[in-house]
């Protein structure tokens, strides 16, 4: 029987094909009529967007021009303000007038400029033409002369503003500024006795503006009543005409420029007394960014119609993942540690394709894993073999390094010398010296009594204590129970050397105490390696005694090449005796080091061998 899709065909194709006629043809088609009936309304909110923006921008504007009016109000009522505007021309009282135009600018006018850096200057000017003018914020120069010739200009027009007034833009030497003026009154006639004038700077509506509708829009400008450009981010275009917001339909206007649309949105300045107006642009391309929100709803249906496709291929699919569950079995048995699996095959669908190919792979790589596995293991083993035949060669090389025959007879003469000199101290040191090196060169045993290796011990701690007068040496072992025990040849020694070197000389401190104590169990001979210099840190004791535990290395970082170390000795220990036989650090603190030493008796060995 002829199996359909015999012929190698990727699962990729096949899932591609039954996805382009079930999935994609209606999803593009069902996309292209969403795009159509949703883009009017997607306009129509990016409009309306537009509108509330604008119209925010105008409201903030407003309340910041609001926000001056009330910071001006408390001028009406000031005591110094009132004095002034009272004053005539008096040469001869010209101090005062001095002092009190002072008392204004000090306190009056710094109630308005302190921290406002939006004001370009402020001056007040009364019925009689006098002035009091503050531009203490602009660092150039300034003709005050022009400036106080523009404020009379203003006096004579004041019956022609309102009490508080927003003027058009002008230039105050280069500076575009917007005049506001504010009228004072005798609070007995009501008559107008002065004037208050403040120039304020254009670019502080413009920093409004961009904080509000930089994101949004492209171009923001303000016109006044007879529609010409009062502010625009472009220079060129102020003072030109601009389309009236009166031509505006619904305040809203969609022009052709460059062969793209631009929504223009206009609107009135909320205070009535201001005949202002804002207007901006932005390219309708640009606020159709919502059409995002239309793909991803039509992302959300072409889901559900890859669903619905599903459904339809349920069966093609279930062949698939059918084959593919096998596998996965089968991994897990593999997981398991169990690598001789039985050969299964696919679903005979996926006999001659990606699937077919995932199981061969799969045998092969078990069938190598199971090789690789096999081969570690022996490597391990010829590694710890080597591993044993390396320390011991370590040893014996040290060993060879030193002519035994020449070193005896040398310090058989010096002996002799100091006998004839009668220097017994360098006799007994030289005596020891060569009977350490008899047991350390000469003896070529692995294994050694705990009596033989006391001797040397003995032998090198003479030595020490010639070397150190203060030391102590205390021997806490029964003579009966050292031929009794047996040990690796030149264990203590290192151990030892271990408590001169980091426990006393590194911190400095002279050996003054050295104790080697004995004690007999049922299982094992302990003997006690004391001193009383500085130990260990807890992090140390804690990796050094996992080591031993485990009989692994500790850390690169707590590793030495200076000395054939603690972890050298346990290693010998374990590997020629094995468990429980080693070290253990029993205490290590500022007060001394404990070294454990678990040795065996000779008489346990014998009936191992046996």
């Amino acid at each position: 029987m002829d199996i359909p899709f015999r012929k190698r065909t990727s699962i990729k194709s096949k899932l591609f094909f039954v996805i382009l006629f079930f999935v994609c043809a209606p999803l593009i088609l069902f996309g292209y009529f969403w795009y159509e009936k949703t883009t009017s309304s997607l306009e129509q909110n990016a409009i309306q967007y537009s509108q509330h923006l604008l119209s925010q921008t105008n409201q903030y504007l407003n309340f910041y021009l609001e926000d001056l009016e009330k910071a001006t109000a408390p001028f009406q009522t000031n005591q110094q303000v009132q004095e002034y505007v009272a004053l005539k021309p008096q040469p001869k009282d010209k101090f005062t007038t001095f002092q009190l135009s002072k008392q204004i600018q000090e306190e009056a006018f710094a109630s308005i400029l302190n921290g406002r850096s939006d004001i370009f200057g402020i001056s007040l000017i009364n019925k009689n033409v006098m002035q009091v003018n503050n531009y203490s914020q602009v660092s150039r120069f300034l003709d005050m002369d022009k400036i106080r010739s523009r404020n009379n200009e203003l006096w004579r027009k004041v019956d022609t503003f309102d009490t508080y007034e927003v003027l058009d833009v002008e230039e105050i030497q280069n500076t575009p500024v917007i005049p506001i003026v504010r009228k004072l009154y005798d609070k007995r006639t009501y008559e107008t006795t002065g004037l208050l004038i403040i120039h304020l700077q254009l670019n502080q509506l413009a920093k409004i503006i961009n904080e509000i509708t930089l994101s949004h829009f492209n171009n923001v400008w303000i016109v006044n009543e007879n529609d010409k450009i009062m502010y625009h981010s472009n220079e060129e275009l102020l003072e030109t005409t601009s389309i009236p917001i009166s031509t505006f339909q619904s305040n809203i206007s969609v022009q052709r420029e460059n062969k793209e649309n631009t929504l223009l949105v206009g609107e009135d300045f909320p205070n009535t007394e201001l005949n202002w107006g804002l207007i901006a642009s932005v390219p309708m391309d640009r606020i159709m960014g919502n059409l995002i929100e239309l793909r991803n709803s039509t992302i959300w249906v072409g889901l559900i119609l890859i669903g619905a496709a599903l459904f339809f291929v349920g069966g093609f699919s279930f062949s698939l993942t059918y084959s593919l569950e096998n596998l996965q079995k089968l991994m897990k048995s593999a997981e398991s540690g169990n690598l001789n699996l039985e050969r299964k095959k696919p679903f005979p669908l996926y006999q001659n394709d990606e699937v077919s190919d995932l199981y061969n792979s799969f045998y092969t790589m078990t069938t190598e894993l199971d090789r690789l596995i096999e081969q570690v293991h022996l490597a391990k083993l010829k590694e710890k073999e080597l591993e044993l035949k390396t320390r011991e060669s370590e040893l014996q090389a040290m060993q060879s390094q030193i002519n035994p025959h020449f070193l005896y007879n040398t310090l058989e003469i010096i002996n002799s010398y100091a006998i004839i000199e009668n220097q017994p101290i360098i006799s007994n040191m030289t005596t020891s010296l060569a009977d350490m090196f008899r047991y350390n060169v000469s003896n070529t045993k692995k294994v050694v009594t705990l009596q033989e290796e006391m001797d040397q011990i003995k032998a090198y701690l003479q030595i020490q204590q010639q070397r150190f007068e203060k030391l102590h040496v205390i021997y806490d072992l029964k003579n009966a129970d050292l031929q009794e025990v047996i040990t690796t040849r030149i264990t203590l020694q290192p151990i030892i050397e271990n408590a001169f070197i980091h426990g006393y000389e590194e911190h400095q401190l002279a050996p003054e105490f050295i104790g080697i104590y004995g004690k007999k169990t049922t299982c094992y001979y302990q003997v006690f390696v004391v001193d009383l210099g500085k130990g260990m840190s807890p992090d140390t004791i804690e990796t050094y005694n996992y080591a031993f535990t485990h009989n692994a290395d500790p850390p690169e970082g707590q590793k030495t090449t200076k000395r054939i170390g603690l972890m050298n000795v346990h290693k010998r220990l374990s590997t020629q005796f094995g468990s429980p036989y080693g070290l253990s650090i029993q205490k290590s603190d500022e007060m001394g080091t404990v070294i454990e030493v678990r040795l065996p008796f000779a008489i346990e060995e014998q009936k191992k061998e046996a």
